[in-house]
């Protein structure tokens, strides 16, 4: 499924988000059908208008109501997390000012309007807190508690880096996003291209155009300028990064329709091949590889 696609499933499978939104829609239509009335009685008293810095929190309101909405049906919760906090916490001021303006009176539509500014203001509380927490706070995992679905990692945004569900074409190891691509392809070394096997040049870039380097040109410790490119290739492309390992913080179950896809227990520590992008490649104590979802793990 694409990153961007719209799924209302995350929303109904996550109590949290679920229930929040549904007290803040509460709270909205509470505080919107108040002011209506508390325009229309200034309009026939004095000929007043009440429009003011409460018609500004509504609205503002309302389309942070959607935003959330939007975010969580779309899992980009990575990529939109901070501006979210910005506005929410512009919104809860609007709130406290709404709530002071309504609770302190004895009309049924000024109370109304401080009671559904009250359920706004403890719903963009939690919702502050749930966006500005990192993966592994104490506060998300409560909130994320009955979830059946968790979200793409809040931490995305922060990196600048976007997490994207790989395609099949891309799914066929961790070689290819790591530069390298088998014995006869090219295997890179700490930001090099070598191709194995060439006819004595190694074509070698770094952040830029390949250029043609001639063996003879490679001195390592000055003894090694005849080194032949088949056995310099080996030894390159036998190089290996540190082995990540990450702990499972859920269970997952492998989709049927992806053959690519590997279950886990919750708890079950995984080595990581690869670890580009949302979806990672993972082995099992077993051997077994596949790809697994980056937001159920966490990295030693």
């Amino acid at each position: 499924m694409p990153h961007s696609s719209f799924s209302l499933r995350p929303v109904f499978s996550h109590p949290g988000f679920l229930l929040t939104l549904l007290i803040s829609t509460a709270g909205f239509f509470a505080a919107f059908i108040g002011q209506i009335v508390l325009e229309s009685k200034y309009n026939k008293l004095d000929g007043g208008s009440a429009v003011g810095v409460p018609w500004f929190g509504i609205f503002l309101q309302l389309f942070i109501n959607i935003g959330v909405f939007m975010t969580l049906a779309t899992d980009s919760v990575g990529a939109n997390r901070f501006q979210l906090s910005i506005f929410l916490a512009v919104a809860l001021v609007m709130a406290v000012i709404g709530a002071n303006l309504g609770i302190f009176q004895d009309e049924s539509y000024y109370l109304a309007i401080g009671a559904g500014w009250i359920l706004i203001a403890f719903v963009d509380i939690l919702w502050i807190l749930y966006f500005t927490s990192s993966d592994d706070a104490w506060f998300a995992t409560i909130f994320d508690l009955g979830a059946s679905q968790h979200f793409s990692s809040r931490s995305s945004s922060v990196t600048g880096f976007s997490a994207h569900r790989r395609g099949p074409s891309s799914r066929a190891g961790a070689g290819s996003a790591m530069g390298m691509s088998g014995p006869s392809g090219p295997v890179s070394y700490q930001g090099y291209a070598a191709t194995k096997g060439g006819a004595g040049s190694i074509a070698g870039s770094r952040l830029g155009p390949a250029t043609s380097v001639s063996v003879h040109d490679l001195q390592v410790d000055g003894s090694h300028a005849g080194t032949e490119p088949s056995l310099l290739g080996e030894a390159t492309s036998e190089y290996h990064a540190p082995m990540l390992k990450a702990r499972a913080l859920y269970s997952y179950s492998a989709s049927p329709d992806d053959p690519n896809e590997i279950s886990f227990a919750k708890g079950e520590i995984l080595d990581i091949l690869d670890n580009s992008g949302k979806w990672w490649q993972a082995r099992k104590t077993d051997g077994t590889k596949g790809i697994v979802p980056s937001n159920y793990l966490a990295l030693h």
